[in-house]
């Protein structure tokens, strides 16, 4: 970017209303994912993951200029058996659901996934969320040779946010507990 001295905006600077808003609403947001993971059941994760690392949520300020946060489930990040449940929150562009599987769990679930209107990333990198959301790099048809055998690969849903606080947080949680009865039947399944 060509930042000149003319264009400083001195006065969204000082905006301190519009900086708190914003903070509230990061907080809100926050508490609103605390408490999803929270209401969880470490024993239905479990039937998923035996060896799974509970939850984590995590923050950041600058994704392509905009806050996220990210909530972390069951937290197997292995490129071969991997299985993780990613909950992100991009301020600016939406709530996703996504679940990140290694290459030898990715055809097992693709079905299940797909029925539950999950979308497959085709972006070189999992963690490629502009390739995933702006450019909407992803298929419903998805085939074995795009499994890439050598990173996690990615599934994909946005989450429609509408209503209160309690509206919000009762959508994210069903859709999260959707997904975990159908990544646990998929387990059994592929037993």
């Amino acid at each position: 970017m060509n930042f000149s001295k003319s264009n400083l905006d001195l006065e969204l600077w000082q905006n301190q209303e519009l900086y708190k808003r914003q903070y509230r609403l990061k907080l809100h947001f926050w508490e609103i994912l605390s408490e999803v993971a929270s209401a969880i059941d470490p024993r239905e994760l479990e039937k998923v993951l035996p060896s799974h690392k509970s939850y984590k949520l995590s923050r950041g300020n600058d994704l392509l200029g905009m806050p996220y946060q990210v909530l972390d489930i069951l937290r197997n990040f292995d490129e071969e058996q991997g299985l993780n449940i990613r909950v992100l929150n991009w301020f600016g562009k939406g709530m996703y659901l996504m679940v990140l599987t290694g290459s030898q769990k990715t055809d097992i679930c693709s079905k299940s996934l797909l029925k539950n209107d999950f979308l497959f990333g085709k972006t070189e990198s999992p963690w490629d969320y502009p390739g995933l959301i702006i450019e909407n790099l992803t298929t419903k048809n998805f085939q074995n040779d795009y499994i890439n055998p050598h990173k996690l690969n990615v599934w994909i849903k946005h989450i429609k946010l509408e209503g209160d606080s309690e509206h919000v947080k009762k959508t994210i949680s069903r859709n999260l507990m959707t997904t975990i009865r159908v990544l646990t039947n998929m387990e059994h399944s592929s037993i």
